[in-house]
């Protein structure tokens, strides 16, 4: 601890040996170089390093962008045509093609190639975009860059350029066909093609290598990867630079380059308030591998094996339960150890997946839709007669805690038109109300009856129809009721409404009579294939997916068409579902989702024709940002599907967990394995809450390094992002940090972040408290240590001649392993005196000046003759022969260090001295140490 004498400060002595005081205009201008070798003189490209200093070589960088938001270490290529390339992928077979990272920027950046690099590691879309820093895909003045192998060995390459037609952002899905204006294999020349397939399509000699293309085929064995021609052979060995699983079409190691010319002169960095950077959260995305799935469910039911009957259709959660509803008639856990005969209706536990054996429900139909009622009841419906031997025709509601039908409630639809079938496909709840829609013409309740023809609603408290008809002409394959409770959306096959014309979407006022609000959906074909399958009101977003792959998003307010998307190959959308912030879409789509597509009948992966303004990795479900409209390429599961069938249903648990059934076989979990999935699969959701705020912030700077420190955030796990200005410079998981290259006018924020994007709130910006050592510890002292005493008390004035005196840095003393220089132990003299000049420019440029020293034995200092320390001495004036009171070790006398602030009337500009006389408590002491420093700070 700290020994306290007079005004005792808590600010630490530095050991830096600075005599002279640097003007303020000199520390002002102090400039970082952006030559990426710190995350304080981070770049913003490859290129900026190699302009800056061309003399760099390949290797790691540390680049910084406003859109990368914290400095990241990256490969650099700083050889090739100049140099000045970043490395944004590299790897061999095995590449995932959605906009998600596979591995980090370290596994990218730390080993670039080598058959320790044959596993695909890819940044994400959003952080190549970052480290384009505003630049258009389209506009890169060099395209993009592969580094092919083109042997085995990997003693052969070749480097292949392509530049893209229109592309505003990175994107990944090669193999969906984006348009190239042009592409370059080692001087030949391309053009007109995709970045599906492009090149030459020749089979023999050197040709065969100047050809990549980029989409999943049979013919070298469903390989993702930046494929050779039909003439290259590979193997399957592990040490192969050239991979094939047959004799032809190699897939070859391949680097992915891009070569962004931003330099951070030209980028602007948001302005940071006078409070500090607000928080930072992600989008509430889920992450695209499953959770383990401990059960599922299997076989299928009455309602047959096609597209309509699939083992899951609908899902609810009320509590911490989720029921699965659909047509499958088992429930299995994962190993296949266990099967129980259960079918159409099931319960699991919402947060482990497991099987919840004692609700036990009996139907004799398939299950298609599920809602839980505001009373914790469960309303079913589906194509059903019968629950627990009673007659419920297409709706029963249930006692969850029974898993039998509610005794008060008897109310059933009747199908009384042509073909008789009554099917229940959508359930939603508002105001007191249960809306169904599907196939049907009449609710019944004993001898009452209204026409509802598939369509209606019915009092949740005493199961009572009404009047309220929105009397559709085709079927309804979904319905969502608005947020306000004043509308219903429609999805099915209906062309008009009470005689009013629709178009396979409806909008019906709930108020009575049901009025139609315009709305004018728009068909993605001019075939007859326009029957829309799934709708969702989300915030000021109204979703509507169906035929022909479409999902498009309409305004809530005015149902004008604002956003469109278009799927393929594959099938139509089926069901939406979204936690308010993010929208998922289901369907049988396996490949592609092109933004701003809207006519199916004219595009596709070969078209050289752009009606799309990009295109994404999708695969069964697929996710939108629910404000925008944009496609989510970062969520991207991969799994199999019973025929292809894909997501009929999905439901957002309360935990955020995306439930996703439909006739799902297997899926790929999140640490790459498969598991059988059962129907159904889970996933979590990605963290999106920013962590807690540090507090309590600091900063001191001398010279140029400022150090910092701060309270920890209450959220463990945490990193610190240091700011200086509205530029990150430091990362750190401890709680304080120095940072090299910074100025007395810099401000400084400190923030949290949790790995994944999120970052708290930071602290309000501080300017550093500004220290110059004057004195260092280790500095120069002239001393006298000797039996005979120095010239009474004129050894103390500012005159005095010390020159006759010995010279030693300190510590100065004996005894002690870190004694620099070592007093004559031959005299044992029992009182040492010191002196030592300090220069100070301009004493009123500071406020504070802080001495450090030591009492070991004892000490006694002063500044230009006046006493302004003493420690371990008697009061009356100190001899030669005076006794230290006290006789700590060295190490105790380090534990109590001796501070005070100097009084500034004491100093002048100019030339002052510091002198010491240090006592020993007893002549034979067995250490006698002595060091002092002398900080200013403003």
């Amino acid at each position: 601890m700290l020994r306290t004498v007079r005004h005792v400060l808590t600010i630490t002595c530095v050991a830096a040996a600075t005599l002279v005081a640097p003007p303020l205009s000199q520390a002002a201008e102090v400039e970082s170089v952006h030559d990426g070798t710190s995350q304080a003189t981070a770049a913003a490209s490859c290129w900026e390093i190699k302009q800056e200093v061309p003399s760099s070589t390949d290797g790691v960088y540390w680049l910084l962008t406003p859109q990368l938001a914290t400095p990241t270490q990256f490969h650099c290529d700083m050889t090739t045509d100049g140099g000045g390339w970043v490395l944004v992928g590299r790897g061999r077979d095995g590449w995932k093609w959605d906009g998600d990272a596979q591995g980090t920027p370290e596994e990218i950046a730390t080993t670039p190639t080598g058959p320790g690099a044959f596993s695909p590691r890819k940044l994400s879309s959003s952080t190549i975009d970052a480290l384009l820093a505003g630049t258009r895909v389209d506009q890169l003045a060099e395209g993009i860059r592969l580094h092919r192998a083109t042997d085995a060995s990997g003693s052969s390459w070749q480097d292949v350029t392509f530049s893209m037609r229109s592309a505003d952002r990175w994107s990944w899905a090669f193999g969906g066909g984006m348009p190239l204006t042009s592409a370059s294999f080692g001087g030949t020349t391309y053009s007109g093609s995709t970045s599906r397939d492009f090149g030459t399509q020749s089979t023999f000699g050197s040709d065969a290598y100047r050809r990549v293309w980029t989409w999943e085929s049979s013919m070298n064995g469903w390989v993702r990867g930046f494929n050779h021609g039909y003439g290259v052979v590979g193997t399957t060995s592990a040490s192969s630079y050239l991979y094939a699983t047959g004799d032809r079409y190699a897939t070859p190691f391949t680097q992915v380059f891009v070569r962004p010319r931003v330099r951070t002169q030209d980028l602007t960095f948001a302005a940071v308030r006078s409070t500090g950077t607000k928080a930072v959260t992600q989008l509430p995305v889920a992450r695209s591998g499953a959770l383990d799935s401990p059960w599922g469910v299997t076989g299928t039911g009455t309602g047959g094996t096609g597209e309509l009957a699939t083992e899951v259709q609908a899902f609810a959660q009320i509590g911490g339960v989720m029921y699965v509803g659909g047509n499958f008639t088992t429930v299995r856990n994962q190993s296949g150890s266990r099967s129980v005969p259960q079918s159409y209706l099931a319960a699991f536990d919402a947060s482990s997946g497991e099987w919840i054996s004692d609700f036990r429900p009996r139907l004799d139909g398939q299950v298609r839709a599920l809602v839980a009622l505001p009373d914790g009841r469960l309303a079913v419906g589906g194509e059903f007669a019968q629950v627990d031997g009673q007659a419920h025709r297409g709706l029963v509601v249930m006692d969850v805690a029974t898993g039998a039908p509610d005794p008060s409630w008897s109310t059933q639809v009747e199908n009384r038109l042509s073909g008789g079938t009554v099917s229940v496909r959508a359930l939603d709840v508002s105001k007191g109300q249960l809306y169904l829609g599907g196939a049907f013409s009449h609710v019944v309740q004993g001898p009452r009856e209204w026409y509802n023809r598939n369509a209606g609603r019915i009092r949740i408290s005493d199961g009572l129809g009404g009047a309220w008809n929105p009397d559709l002409n085709g079927a309804v394959a979904d319905l969502d009721v608005d947020d306000a409770g004043s509308r219903v959306y429609y999805a099915g096959y209906m062309t008009a409404a009470g005689g009013v014309t629709v178009r396979k979407g409806a909008a019906i006022s709930t108020a009575s009579g049901a009025a139609v609000v315009p709305w004018s959906p728009l068909y993605s074909t001019t075939t007859p294939a326009t029957y829309q399958q799934a709708v969702k009101q989300v915030k000021q977003k109204v979703w509507l997916g169906g035929a022909q792959h479409s999902m498009f998003a309409y305004d809530r307010s005015t149902l004008e068409l604002e956003n469109t998307h278009l799927t393929r190959s594959g099938g139509d959308l089926q069901a939406i579902a979204s936690n308010g912030k993010v929208v998922y879409g289901g369907c049988h789509c396996g490949d592609w989702s092109y933004t701003d597509a809207r006519n199916y009948d004219s595009y596709g992966t070969g078209s050289t024709t752009v009606d799309w303004s990009r295109v994404d990795k999708i695969s069964l479900l697929g996710a939108w940002n629910a404000a925008t409209g944009e496609y989510v390429n970062t969520f991207a599961p991969q799994w199999k599907s019973r025929g292809g069938y894909g997501v009929w249903a999905i439901e957002v648990a309360d935990d955020g967990t995306v439930w996703a059934g439909g006739s799902l076989e297997t899926v790929v979990k999140e640490n790459g394995s498969n598991q059988w999935s059962g129907g159904f699969a889970r996933f979590a959701q990605r963290p999106a809450t920013a962590p807690a705020s540090p507090t309590g912030a600091a900063a001191t700077i001398e010279s140029d390094k400022a150090t910092l420190t701060w309270s920890a955030s209450p959220t463990p796990g945490v990193t610190y992002q240091v700011m200086r200005g509205s530029r990150a410079v430091a990362t750190t998981r401890s709680t304080s940090i120095s940072v090299p290259g910074s100025r007395a006018s810099d401000r400084f924020m400190v923030r949290a972040g949790d790995g994944h994007g999120n970052w708290s709130a930071s602290t309000a910006p501080i300017r550093p408290t500004v220290r110059t050592t004057l004195l260092a510890g280790g500095a120069e002292w002239s001393y006298w240590s000797s039996q005979t005493d120095p010239v009474a008390a004129t050894w103390r004035r500012t005159t005095f001649d010390d020159s006759a005196w010995r010279r030693g840095r300190a510590p100065l003393g004996w005894g002690h392993a870190s004694v620099a220089t070592t007093f004559p132990v031959a005299d044992r003299a029992i009182a040492t005196y010191l002196r030592r000049d300090v220069r100070i420019a301009d004493v009123d440029a500071f406020g504070t000046y802080l001495l450090t020293t030591r009492a070991d034995d004892g000490v006694v200092v002063y500044v230009n003759g006046t006493r302004v320390a003493r420690a371990n001495m008697p009061a009356q004036a100190p001899t030669g022969g005076t006794y230290a009171t006290a006789a700590p070790r060295t190490a105790q006398a380090l534990d109590g260090l001796v501070q005070v602030e100097v009084p500034a009337s004491l100093l002048r500009d100019g030339v002052n001295t510091v002198m010491a006389e240090v006592h020993a408590n007893y002549r034979d002491t067995p250490d006698l140490t002595f060091a002092a420093s002398l900080v200013a700070t403003r």
